[in-house]
């Protein structure tokens, strides 16, 4: 655990700087009342008395997701972007040997087990698998690391990796290990948070018994995510990169600026989707 970090108020500078550039160049006088509404805003916290909150305390990804893990099973702000997609790729898979990687409390896994699919679910966090193991009792999950799958060769028919690779550093390595465990033939799936959010500063944020507190992400471009595939000897079939939705943009100054929240995120890409084939 980390001293706490960035505070509420300059995020909310932040925020009110990005809606303010997303209408700099638009003709109209909506957009005009709107940056005057931004300036506004922005003058009073820099010369009044701002929140003095912070946003939480930075956690690594092992003390994270074990204080992640009680409250993981809400809604997160990106599941609604996320799961359309991600569910129509995951709907034309015939049944088959799926494995989930980094299946967290086993969201996918249990989406995909009702399909018809054998689950083998991996993750690094105990607590996490605790959670999986109770929802899907029937299914093999087990601890282990995404750049080190503990699967052999070619053992599964596809593979599931659901906002998880924007946690890793290596992503060749991590894609390469999706790979290395598809047959022939077989799929990866791959949802991750946009870059585009990553570069400005959205981080994974949840309650603690202590308090708020977040994690780093790693921001990862699509052009990476294309090399790492190509490299790994993946064929990419299809990319999307559905929007933020003004109910996706819970914040933590939704309920503080909300006009400007909405303007500064709404209509970004919220989520990189990737349709993969092992050659």
């Amino acid at each position: 655990m980390t001293e706490p970090g960035p505070t509420l108020a300059e995020l909310m500078v932040g925020v009110e700087g990005l809606a303010l550039l997303r209408t700099l160049y638009a003709d109209t006088a909506e957009a005009a009342q709107a940056r005057t509404s931004r300036l506004d805003e922005t003058r009073a916290l820099l010369t009044g008395t701002p929140p003095a909150d912070r946003l939480g305390v930075e956690l690594d990804l092992t003390e994270g997701y074990a204080q992640w893990a009680a409250t993981y099973d809400r809604p997160l702000r990106l599941f609604g972007v996320e799961e359309p997609p991600l569910r129509r790729l995951l709907d034309a898979l015939p049944p088959g040997e799926v494995l989930d990687a980094a299946c967290g409390t086993g969201r996918w896994s249990a989406y995909l087990a009702g399909r018809g699919h054998a689950v083998t679910g991996v993750d690094r966090s105990p607590a996490m698998l605790d959670r999986a193991r109770t929802k899907l009792p029937d299914a093999r999950f087990l601890d282990g690391d995404l750049t080190r799958l503990p699967l052999p060769d070619a053992s599964v028919d596809a593979a599931v990796c659901a906002l998880a690779l924007v946690h890793v550093a290596d992503l060749a390595a991590a894609v390469g290990e999706l790979a290395r465990v598809v047959r022939p033939g077989g799929r990866v799936v791959v949802s991750d948070v946009h870059p585009f959010l990553v570069t400005l500063g959205w981080q994974p944020q949840f309650p603690t018994e202590h308090g708020r507190a977040w994690m780093r992400l790693h921001t990862h471009l699509p052009s990476e995510y294309v090399r790492a595939a190509l490299a790994a000897g993946l064929a990419v079939r299809g990319c999307e990169e559905p929007p933020l939705t003004t109910e996706s943009v819970a914040t933590p100054t939704a309920e503080l600026i909300p006009d400007a929240n909405r303007a500064a995120y709404v209509g970004l890409p919220g989520v990189l989707v990737w349709d993969l084939e092992r050659r």
